[in-house]
């Protein structure tokens, strides 16, 4: 049995087990508010025609500062995170901007209870390292974005983690053969060689900076030779 797969199984998280502190998750969301970057939202919106009325997944949603953006700009949002404490600071946050979130509490591969392909734009930023297992996150992924949807994907790079004794074994178990034990990142390209491997339509790269892997993909209609497109997230 995997290793974080037991850990879910000795944490649940509808005994009200919560990995994040109450005072860990407001300076996360002070940190996080300070250093919102608004422009994803808007290229990402010019790439999906506009977000009114898009079905937007917040995978990992965290404090719901992205949530509430996505929100604002008309999408119906569910916002999807592990923690309690986040929840809580998400749903103020929802409430003082006057937006509809809808929220769902679980791990990231909790996700697997919406149904395929239900989501005009997927969003997932930092969170996934915290996923059980690369190639099976990245399957739960493109299966949850509609034929022609989006996905978007940023993770944290072993350049941005620097990984030292324990976490360095890790680091090289993941990279070298595949072994996840706690929550190394992914090496850098492995995100994209993933979802190169499901039929995509387009697939944009950003690796502009060495701490950040940065994929947005659209998922085709039908099987068909991928398109490639760099900087949209630059």
């Amino acid at each position: 049995m995997p290793i974080n797969l037991l850990h879910g199984l000795l944490h649940r998280v509808e005994d009200g087990w919560d990995p994040i502190s109450s005072e860990y998750a407001e300076r996360y969301s002070a940190l996080e508010s300070a250093c919102l970057d608004t422009r994803v939202i808007q290229r990402l919106s010019d790439l999906a025609g506009g977000l009114n009325g898009k079905r937007v997944l917040d995978l990992g949603g965290g404090p719901g500062q992205y949530s509430v953006l996505f929100a604002k700009s008309g999408a119906d949002v569910v916002w999807h995170d592990v923690s309690r404490q986040y929840e809580k600071i998400a749903r103020q946050r929802a409430q003082l901007n006057e937006c509809k979130v809808e929220f769902s509490l679980g791990y990231l591969e909790d996700a697997s209870k919406f149904r395929a392909n239900s989501f005009d734009l997927l969003f997932c930023r930092i969170c996934w390292l915290y996923s059980r297992g690369d190639r099976s996150f990245a399957k739960l992924i493109y299966r949850l974005v509609k034929p022609g949807g989006i996905g978007h994907i940023q993770c944290h790079t072993a350049a941005f983690s620097k990984p030292r004794g324990l976490r360095w074994l890790q680091h090289e178990l993941n990279a070298r053969l595949w072994w996840k034990v706690g929550h190394p990142v992914p090496p850098h390209g492995r995100i994209e060689n993933l979802i190169r491997r499901f039929p995509v339509s387009q697939v944009d790269v950003d690796y502009s900076s060495e701490d950040a892997d940065v994929v947005t993909f659209v998922k085709a209609n039908s099987n068909g030779r991928v398109t490639e497109s760099n900087g949209l997230s630059s």
